[in-house]
C-alpha cells in the first residue's frame, strides 16, 4: 500500500533555520515507494506526482557528468530534485512534469529549437556576443572596457547574468585581460563564445539520439570536441585553431555541461578580502593549482537549495581543501549539512554528502581531469541534522513565522 504526504512549498520562504529559498508554490501528494525509473503515485485530488528518472549516463565522479546534470536542471522549467546513487554514483532526478528519459529529451529538444538565429543558449539572446569578421574576441576585454560590455549584454534577455558568471572585472590574467571562468577553457584563436556555440551546433545534428546517449549510455563521436570538459576526449593544440579542434567527445553531455557555468560563476567568494584569489564558486586555490571541488549527496534537492549549498560550502569557506603528504587531496567538510527537506521546507534535514570529488586542469589549457580526493568529516558542536525520512514522512506544521509566505 502506498502512503502519501502533502508537499507544500512556499515562495521565498525563510525556514526556522533561516534558509532563504524561492521555489514555486506547489501543493501535491506524493507516495512512498519509488524504485529506479519509478513514479510516486498521486492520490485523487492531487495536483501532480513526483517521478524518479535515473540517468545512468551522468556519473557524478566525472566532472563532465556532474556538470551535465547541473546543466540539465538549469534547463528544466520546473522545480526538480537532484541526488546521486551511493553505489554507482549516477544522477537521479525527481520531476513532476517529466517521467522518463524520453520526456527529458523531448524537453531539451524543444529548448534547442527555441534558440534564436545567431544565439547559442536557450532563452538567452544577449550572450555570448558574436565576433565580427576580423575583430578580436568581444568577451576578452580589459577592466576599463568591462562596464560597457556589461551594459551591452544587459539589453537582451539573460545576458548580464551569464556574463557576470563567465567574466569578472575584479582580476586580470597575465595579458591584462579580465579573467575568464576556469570552466571555460579555449585554445588557439577560439573565442569564449565558441564554448557554447559549437556544442549546441553538434547536438542539433541529431538531438534526440545524442541527448538520449548523454543521459543513458555515452557513445563517443569522432570529430566532436569536448571543450576541455572531458578528459577522455582528444584535443588539438594548434596555435591558429579557430573552430572545434578535437574528437571523441560526448556531444549531448558536453552541451549540457556548458549550460552549468552560471551555477559556478563569480559570486562574492574570493577577491572580497585582500590577498584572496578571485575564483568562481566551486574553485579553490591550493598552492599554485586551482582545484574544482564538488559533493555527491543522496537527499533529493532543488536548484534553489543547491544554491544555498554552494554558498555555504564555497562562498562561506565551510569546506576546506589541502593535501596529504603523498599529494592526495583532502576535503574537510562538516558531519552533516542542514537543508530543507524536499517535502517540507520548514524542516531541516541532512543533505547526506557521501563523498567529495575534485578535478584540475593540467596546465592552463588542459582538460578538466578528476583527481583522487579523500573526504574528512569534522564535527560541528553547534548543529547536527537528522537524516531525511523519505517522501512519505508527514512533517508537523510549525505554524506561521515571519517570512513563511513572503518576505514578511
Amino acid at each position: 500500500m502506498v502512503s502519501t504526504v502533502v508537499v507544500a512549498l512556499h515562495p521565498f520562504a525563510a525556514g526556522p533555520r533561516g534558509v532563504l529559498l524561492s521555489p514555486p508554490c506547489i501543493h501535491s501528494r506524493v507516495g512512498a515507494s519509488i524504485g529506479r525509473g519509478g513514479t510516486v503515485s498521486a492520490d485523487a485530488g492531487s495536483v501532480s506526482s513526483v517521478n524518479r528518472v535515473d540517468l545512468p549516463g551522468l556519473t557524478g565522479e566525472e566532472p563532465l557528468g556532474f556538470l551535465a546534470a547541473v546543466g540539465l536542471m538549469d534547463q528544466l522549467m520546473e522545480t526538480s530534485y537532484l541526488c546521486w546513487d551511493r553505489q554507482d554514483r549516477h544522477a537521479i532526478l525527481y520531476c513532476r512534469r517529466h517521467s522518463s528519459v524520453a520526456d527529458l529529451v523531448d524537453h531539451l529538444t524543444g529548448q534547442l529549437d527555441r534558440i534564436e538565429h545567431g544565439a547559442a543558449i536557450p532563452h538567452t539572446s544577449g550572450f555570448p556576443v558574436r565576433r565580427r569578421r576580423g575583430a578580436p574576441d568581444p568577451l576578452r576585454v580589459r577592466p576599463a572596457d568591462y562596464r560597457s560590455l556589461l551594459e551591452r549584454v544587459s539589453r537582451s534577455s539573460g545576458g548580464r547574468h551569464r556574463l557576470e558568471a563567465t567574466v569578472t572585472g575584479r582580476a586580470t590574467d597575465e595579458d591584462g585581460f579580465c579573467v575568464v571562468n576556469p570552466l571555460v577553457a579555449v585554445r588557439g584563436r577560439q573565442t569564449v563564445g565558441s564554448f557554447w556555440y559549437y556544442p549546441m551546433r553538434d547536438v542539433r545534428q541529431d538531438p534526440r539520439r545524442l541527448l538520449t546517449e548523454a543521459l543513458t549510455s555515452w557513445r563517443r563521436v569522432d570529430g566532436s570536441e569536448g571543450w576541455l570538459l572531458d578528459h577522455h576526449a582528444s584535443y588539438s593544440t594548434h596555435p591558429g585553431l579557430h573552430g572545434p579542434g578535437g574528437s571523441g567527445a560526448v556531444p549531448g553531455a558536453t552541451w549540457l555541461a556548458t549550460l552549468a557555468v552560471p551555477t559556478f560563476g563569480y559570486r562574492r567568494r574570493n577577491g572580497v578580502k585582500a590577498g584572496r584569489p578571485v575564483l568562481p564558486n566551486g574553485w579553490f586555490r591550493l598552492g599554485a593549482e586551482d582545484v574544482f571541488l564538488w559533493p555527491l549527496w543522496t537527499l533529493p534537492v532543488s536548484r534553489d537549495v543547491l544554491s544555498s549549498v554552494w554558498n555555504v560550502g564555497w562562498a562561506s569557506d565551510a569546506w576546506k581543501l589541502d593535501r596529504d603528504r603523498d599529494g592526495t587531496l583532502r576535503a574537510s567538510i562538516g558531519t552533516t549539512h542542514g537543508v530543507p527537506a524536499p517535502n517540507s521546507i520548514d524542516h531541516a534535514v541532512d543533505l547526506d554528502i557521501f563523498t567529495m570529488c575534485a578535478a584540475v586542469r593540467r596546465g592552463t589549457r588542459g582538460p578538466l581531469t578528476p583527481v583522487p580526493t579523500a573526504t574528512l568529516r569534522r564535527a560541528d558542536e553547534r548543529s547536527s541534522y537528522p537524516a531525511w525520512a523519505g517522501w512519505d514522512r508527514r512533517y508537523p506544521d510549525v505554524g506561521d513565522y515571519p517570512g513563511r509566505y513572503g518576505w514578511g
